[in-house]
């Protein structure tokens, strides 16, 4: 028992170290390069500290799996290099058997990623967004989900249009019991409009069968059928402009990413992309339990034997080809090529098959 608090003890007091100058590095990189992007927005220091503080930890969660092997890495390496390690093998302790606790501290580990950090990086994303959006440089989400359906936003000559309804088809170029309110530029309603069905054309919504409402100078609101039936409402929205303003998935917490799901699905809007996330998070304790093998299948090993350095090279390669394959996977996931559950799973469970094959290749018991 006290080999293993030792071992651990000594995995975690690397994982920090190398986190600590992974966190330095990314905070110093992304602050110059927010000081250039902002630099004519008028944000002062204050604000660009802001803003990087927010946005360091959704790279600190993307690259920590990274950490993970480079912390297994230095720990191993340790062992191998003060002879610790010849003397826990002398002892009769396998290299499976060594490794066992990091990879459960792993496991563990990404299981309180995933069910604490995620939503602290979501709710910081958000918040850095609202940040920049306050120097002007990007705009809200156009569109947003709640128990009434969908709802748009889109900037008029004079004011700008919130459009409601109960449904959507895939790309949101169809939208069914549509309800659209019209503000002037002072922010107050004037008109109201309600239609069974609004198609988005070239530079238009055409509602079908539509109902207006407009503001009386007496300030009340009169109802008049559409010309023909049809009423034109101008804009320039596009069916790529209104899907990519969904809320990207490492927005949405953990905790929350199933009921977003489930609203985009019923207004009818695709989901693909979303549950490909929801089930990499699921995946994410056996990705980081992978990288921690692949750190230790190149560094369990005397040093007697040299070539530390091709050891370290070839360990970084590892993982680096790791995150490729996980990318590849679900970038065809995305598309639907392949199931969900083979995107998310495959990489991980196939890394930990190929290190623990090469832990046995490489060591002799």
């Amino acid at each position: 028992m006290t080999l293993w608090r030792y071992i651990l003890r000594s995995f975690l007091r690397a994982v920090l170290g190398v986190f600590a100058v992974i966190a330095l590095v990314v905070i110093l990189f992304t602050a110059v390069e927010n000081m250039r992007r902002y630099d004519e927005s008028g944000a002062n220091p204050g604000d660009v500290i802001r803003v990087t503080l927010l946005q360091a930890p959704e790279i600190l969660y993307q690259v920590f799996p990274l950490v993970l092997m480079l912390a297994s890495l230095v720990t191993f390496l340790r062992f191998a290099r003060t002879s610790e390690l010849v003397v826990m093998r002398a002892a009769g302790i396998s290299a499976l058997r060594l490794i066992a606790v990091p990879v459960v501290a792993a496991l563990l580990i990404g299981v309180g990623f995933v069910a604490a950090v995620n939503p602290f990086v979501a709710a910081s994303i958000k918040r850095g967004q609202a940040l920049v959006d306050d120097f002007g440089r990007d705009g809200d989400s156009l569109l947003s989900f709640s128990k009434e359906g969908v709802w748009l936003r889109q900037g008029d000559p004079g004011g700008q249009t919130v459009i409601q309804a109960m449904r959507t088809n895939a790309d949101g170029t169809v939208l069914t019991g549509v309800t659209m309110h019209r503000f002037d530029d002072a922010g107050t309603l004037n008109a109201r409009i309600q239609a069974p069905e609004a198609k988005l054309t070239p530079g238009a919504w055409n509602l079908s069968e539509a109902y207006e409402w407009r503001l009386d100078p007496d300030g009340s609101f009169n109802r008049t059928p559409a010309s023909g039936g049809d009423l034109y409402l101008p804009t320039t929205l596009t069916s790529e402009e209104i899907l990519e303003s969904f809320a990207p998935p490492e927005t949405v917490g953990f905790w929350d990413l199933g009921r977003f799901i489930s609203q985009m699905e019923e207004s009818g809007f695709s989901g693909l992309r979303h549950r490909l996330f929801l089930q990499s998070e699921l995946a994410k304790p056996a990705l980081f339990a992978a990288m921690v093998l692949i750190g230790a299948a190149f560094a369990l090993r005397p040093t007697r034997f040299g070539q530390t350095g091709v050891m370290i090279l070839l360990a970084v390669l590892a993982g680096f080809a790791l995150y490729f394959l996980k990318d590849f996977a679900e970038s065809l996931g995305g598309r639907g090529q392949i199931p969900l559950m083979v995107a998310a799973w495959t990489p991980p469970v196939a890394a930990i098959l190929l290190a623990v094959g090469l832990l046995l290749h490489l060591e002799d018991g």
